[in-house]
Formats: C-alpha cells, structure tokens, sequence
C-alpha cells in the first residue's frame, strides 16, 4: 500500500508561512536604525590651499557602520561612500585646492553635520618667491694709531738695561 504525503507537505507548508509572518512582524515592529554624525573637526586650525590635512567625524546610533559620504561645498569627496573604521569614526584626508571659504559636510544614513574651514593661500599655493637683494661688502680700511712709546720709561734714569742704554749704545752716545 502506499502511503499519500499530502498532509505532511500541507503542514510543512503551512509552518513556513507562519515564520515568514513572525519575522515580518518583528522586522516592522522594530525600532528604526539611526546613525548620528556628531561633530566633524580638522587637524589644522589654519590650513592654507595644498596642505594636506584630516577631516574627522565622531558618529553615534545603532547605525554607526553604514557608508560615511563627504563632500566640499557640495562636490563629493567620497562618491561610493567610505566604511567608517574603527567603529565610530570616520576621517579622510583632504588637500584644498582653493583658497577661502569650504563647507564640508559629512553625511551618515538620514544624519549630516557641516564644519565651516577657512582655506588660506599660504605655503600650498603656486607662490612667486623674490631672491632677496645682495649687496657687495664695502671695506674700509682700518686706521690705526701708532703707539708711541718714551725712552727709557719709568726708572732711576740708568741706561743700563733699558731701550735708551741700548739705543744710546747704537748710535754712539751712553
């Protein structure tokens, strides 16, 4: 005799649809994710156009691992998105190109945080650099004043034993 399979198949059937449904309601009835960009900092209070700098962004939520996505006065820094590592954080280096204002936005899920940067010219930028003006030394000669000295200097008034004996001696006189 065979036996029919039919009611078997009906209740595995009827066992699939029934967790299906309990893992739909549990994925409505759950609370939304949320990811929260917190604050966004820059390693440098001035940067100045071709530095190299890092923007960092400090994020919060349930969502904290969804893609981070960065841009400067609305062009993307990062159009496919950057996973943020390590969990929470999020940086990229950055090298402004222009000088003055740059709002740079970081945007995380429904969540985004602006950073107002002043961009200056300095040291990045193309600059023209003077070679500073040389001018030949000037020599002057020196002027110098002959010492003058007095025969026989301080003493009893003997020639013997001084310059004045001795020069007396040369020249013919005592």
């Amino acid at each position: 005799m065979r036996s029919k399979p039919s009611g078997r198949v009906i209740g595995a059937g009827l066992a699939g649809v029934t967790v299906a449904a309990a893992a739909a309601v549990a994925v409505a009835m759950s609370p939304t994710a949320s990811a929260t960009v917190d604050v966004i900092t820059i390693s440098s209070a001035t940067p100045t156009v071709g530095g190299d700098y890092t923007l960092h962004a400090s994020l919060s939520g349930a969502s904290v691992g969804l893609l981070i996505y960065w841009s400067d006065n609305g062009a993307s820094l990062t159009p496919v998105g950057k996973v943020p590592w390590p969990p929470g954080e999020a940086s990229l280096d950055w090298s402004p190109s222009t000088p003055g204002q740059h709002i740079i936005t970081a945007s995380q899920g429904s969540s985004t945080q602006t950073l107002v940067v002043n961009v200056g010219t300095g040291s990045g930028g193309t600059t023209t650099t003077t070679p500073p003006t040389t001018t030949p030394p000037t020599t002057t000669p020196p002027t110098t004043t002959p010492s003058t000295t007095t025969p026989g200097g301080s003493g009893s008034g003997s020639s013997s034993g001084s310059a004045k004996g001795l020069l007396g001696g040369l020249l013919g006189s005592s």
